[in-house]
């Protein structure tokens, strides 16, 4: 143990000193940092994001789309998870994923919902609203706006806040086959 610490400390001072040091060259123009991702950084799939985390839930199918819901340039991800596990006579999960870095992280994840998704025009703090179809269990299909609270989207677009809309908006996810997950 006192061997590791031994090694270890001066390779914390070289570390800080090299650090300082780099901080210390005024004549040097200090270059903006890149805000894109490295050419060598590999971007996580929606695929393999699913994979990891519906490992235990069976065969799944999935249909995604992209598109810029917040405004900020980089499109998040609407991913519709399908499979035995997944859906019930409601619909499937609607999962929204953000990229952070090279990784996709989940914003919200909606149950009950039926294809087509789409985007609405209109923002709630920010982010454009979504919307949804939704029938079954003796729902009659229509559609629903989703707002954005500010932390996600409604969980179960089955209920308030959820409100009727006459628009599906831009279609992104339409009502066709989804693809394995394999």
């Amino acid at each position: 143990m006192k061997r590791q610490a031994y090694i270890a400390a001066p390779l914390a001072t070289a570390l800080l000193l090299s650090g300082a040091l780099a901080g210390c060259k005024k004549d040097e123009p200090q270059g903006e940092p890149s805000a894109a991702p490295s050419e060598d950084v590999t971007l996580q799939s929606t695929r393999s994001w699913i994979r990891a985390n519906y490992e235990d839930m069976g065969k799944l199918l999935y249909a995604e789309a992209e598109t810029d819901l917040d405004g900020d340039g980089t499109p998040e991800v609407l991913a519709y998870v399908g499979g035995p596990m997944m859906c019930g006579t409601g619909g499937c999960n609607l999962v929204v994923l953000r990229r952070d870095g090279a990784q996709l992280r989940k914003v919200s994840e909606l149950s009950v919902v039926q294809l087509p998704v789409g985007v609405l025009e209109s923002k709630s703090n920010g982010w454009h609203d979504l919307a949804v179809t939704i029938a079954g269990g003796g729902v009659v299909a229509h559609t629903v706006r989703l707002a954005f609270d500010g932390k996600g989207y409604p969980e179960n677009p089955t209920v308030s806040p959820a409100e009727e809309t006459d628009s599906i908006g831009t279609e992104l996810i339409p009502l066709e086959p989804l693809r394995p997950v394999e």
